[in-house]
């Protein structure tokens, strides 16, 4: 663990160096605060010992220069009696602890011990909140943008707007953000405006005082107060009746509330991520969302991109399902063959990852063995049914879209009983002269075989 001393009395940044090193900590040394800052900038620090009266900038106006750069630091600060007013300041703006000189030598190592203490039971609680939360799956270029701006934004107080279609991880990305941001110790709070009654979304946000309204048995904490300290995730914000987003902007801003049916004022320290499938912007023209709480939500907007736009993530995103899939229902691991997840690759997955999930999943069921193949995706997920060729639906002769379908179909079931032309036949109920001449008149062409010996190929195409 790394401590920074900011001190202009060459004594007292030795000892203090001197004690700090004995007890096993990395200690480097500034003689006032613009230096101090330099060098977190190029060597980060846990912990800063930072005197208040300093020269050039006094120890309050770097404690903020710190807090700024490093939220996760812990300043304690250093104090002349004269100075213990302004110390105390400097603990509500957030300084951990103060020490009043002349230094006290065990209670110096009793702060840092403290401090240090803090900083390793915040990282637990990170890696716990971590362990609780799925990853964001993915190493394309799109995902890894994603997960740039999350690292970026989360330490930070700002409200955050995710934005992206239905399926994309909206949800995932939020939990992201708590994970690694100054609120992860706190709760993870999440509601889905959409899905509340309009009359009960207040009470649900605020809470309410018992008798407040017919039902109201007793009173009953709402999201904000539940989320104190933490993150209120507040999902298809788009949906929310634009009656109760007034009193939102006004949370949001700062901070306070009044339960439904009450006359407290009340306060609660929130970090908020909304998410959205909607065009606010578009919500905004039509009179449907307050302009002002857009732009409060919108400090930070990051776009989840659809499926589509990086398939080469298809493959990631399968095996974990599959493994996640097999863990849950205590099977055997299941593989997923390289030729299986080149055709997922194709489809275009109108519902996004959720539905590659509740694909993925479907595939397991009906696999046969450990093994889910080209033959068993084919079966489950004919392409007309996800969204692959949805041009079928456009406007055209339609003896020409029967043919096109009933190619698609034909060659599906070709893929599914491995080209055995009278197994195929049997299942169509035609017959297999029938079948070769549906093959050569639809332009219908066999696959390359990777593996199978020749006299495989040949019992496949026996009549």
């Amino acid at each position: 663990m790394r401590i920074l001393v900011i001190d202009d009395e060459p004594n007292i940044r030795r000892s203090l160096r001197d004690i700090l090193e004995d007890e096993g900590y990395e200690v480097d040394e500034a003689g006032d605060g613009e230096t101090g800052l330099r060098l977190l900038e190029r060597q980060p620090a846990d912990i800063v010992l930072l005197d208040v009266k300093l020269p050039k900038a006094d120890g309050v106006t770097i404690l903020g220069g710190v807090k700024t750069r490093l939220p996760h630091t812990e300043v304690i600060m250093i104090s002349g009696h004269s100075d213990i007013e302004t110390a105390v300041d400097a603990l509500r703006k957030g300084a951990y602890d103060f020490l009043e000189k002349p230094l006290s030598l065990p209670k110096v190592r009793l702060a840092v011990a403290h401090a240090a203490e803090k900083i390793s039971l915040r990282k637990r609680a990170r890696e716990q909140a971590a362990a609780r939360f799925q990853p964001l799956i993915g190493t394309s270029a799109a995902m890894s943008a994603v997960r740039a701006m999350i690292s970026r934004v989360a330490p930070t107080t700002s409200s955050v707007l995710i934005r992206g279609e239905s399926g994309t991880g909206k949800e995932l990305a939020a939990q992201q953000i708590h994970v690694q941001s100054n609120f992860s110790e706190g709760p993870f709070v999440q509601t889905n405006c959409a899905a509340i009654p309009h009359d009960l979304i207040e009470s649900e946000l605020f809470g309410h005082e018992k008798g407040a309204f017919t039902g109201a048995a007793a009173r009953r904490l709402g999201k904000f107060e539940q989320a104190n300290n933490g993150t209120l995730f507040l999902d298809e914000i788009g949906d929310m009746d634009i009656a109760v987003q007034a009193k939102v902007l006004r949370a949001l801003q700062n901070g306070e509330f009044q339960r439904v049916g009450g006359t407290e004022t009340l306060f609660a320290k929130v970090r908020v991520v909304a998410a959205t499938n909607k065009n606010l912007e578009k919500e905004v023209e039509e009179g449907r969302f307050r302009e002002d709480l857009f732009f409060r939500l919108n400090v930070v907007p990051i776009f989840m991109p659809p499926l589509r736009e990086h398939p080469e993530d298809i493959p990631e995103l399968a095996r974990h399902f599959l493994a996640g899939f097999c863990m849950e229902n205590g099977r055997e691991q299941i593989r997923i063959t390289d030729e299986a997840l080149e055709r997922l690759k194709t489809f275009s997955f109108r519902g996004n990852v959720r539905e590659l999930k509740n694909l993925v999943e479907r595939l397991a069921i009906f696999s046969t063995g450990n093994e889910i193949t080209l033959a068993t995706v084919l079966a489950q997920a004919h392409p007309v049914l996800t969204g692959q060729n949805t041009h079928f639906l456009r406007s055209r002769p339609l003896a020409e879209a029967k043919n096109e379908l009933e190619k698609t179909y034909i060659e599906t079931q070709l893929n599914l009983y491995g080209w055995d032309i009278v197994r195929t036949a049997e299942a169509l109920d035609i017959l297999p002269n029938n079948l070769h001449r549906k093959i050569t008149q639809l332009g219908i062409q066999r696959p390359h075989r990777k593996h199978g010996t020749k006299d495989e190929e040949e019992a496949g195409d026996s009549e």
